[in-house]
This record gives structure tokens, sequence and C-alpha cells, in this order.
């Protein structure tokens, strides 16, 4: 049924959720699991604002990238520890919504599993986040949104 599954984190509640069902459906089906972090690119200008404070004066997109791979490789190792087999992890620059589809067309992604609230989520919302919905709605492949 599924071959290839599409997990994207972002160290947030809902993505661990989203960990979840994504092992359970993987040891089911035998599929390869895929975990994308996407950490977003940012102007000069947004650079300049930036909340990120690494110690040393690197480039703040260095400094969200090495934060994307430590998330991608705990969920790798989470994944890993509830009993998945095959697993690999990525982590790409780029507008969140837009980085997963791509990521998910470019590499024949047959379901993608998606927390519905990621890090920037309103906790009294009762609607999707808006990556999510933008995933569920861009994506060719099923979407399924824990």
């Amino acid at each position: 049924m599924f071959h290839k599954i599409l997990l994207p984190v972002d160290g947030s509640k809902g993505a661990l959720k989203a960990l979840e069902k994504a092992v359970e459906l993987a040891k089911l089906t035998d599929a390869e699991l895929y975990i994308l972090c996407v950490f977003k690119h940012h102007s000069l200008l947004e650079a300049s604002l930036s909340m990120v404070r690494p110690s040393k004066l690197d480039i703040p997109d260095d400094a969200l990238k090495e934060y994307a791979t430590e998330i991608a490789v705990q969920a790798k190792h989470d994944a890993l520890e509830r009993g998945a087999t095959k697993v690999r992890a990525f982590v790409k620059g780029g507008r969140p919504s837009n980085t997963i589809v791509r990521f998910a067309r470019k590499r024949d992604i047959d379901l993608i599993v998606i927390g519905s609230q990621g890090t920037n989520g309103d906790k009294t919302s009762y609607l999707l986040g808006s990556v999510s919905q933008r995933v569920a709605s861009m994506a060719k492949c099923p979407t399924l949104v824990v």
C-alpha cells in the first residue's frame, strides 16, 4: 500500500503525535520513513531581527540549519526506538509548505503524515495550522493530518 512515507517535523508536540502514527503505518506496510525538517531561510533584514543567537557569529541560516538537524536526528532516533526499520532524515531550507510538497514530489512519496499544528500553532485554535493546511491542499499524494 505505502512504500514511502514522509514525516515533516519541527520539534512540536503535533509533530511527535504525527511521528507515532507514521511509525505505526511504516511498520504495518513495511514502508520507508522519510523524516524532513525544514528551516525557514531568512533575508538579510529578517536575519538582523532574528531571535536565534548562536554562540559565535554565524549566519542565522547556519544556526537554524544546525537546530533543524538536531530535530531531524532526534526524530529519526525516536522512530527507530518505536520500531521503524527503514528511516532516513533530511534537512532543507525554504518555505515549509512548499519545501515539503516539492520534497514529496521529487521522491515519489506515497503518503505525508503531518501534525495538525506545529511550533507556530495557536494553542486555543481548533483549526489546522497553516503549514499542514497548505501541504494537504497542494500535495499530489494522500496527506494524513494528525
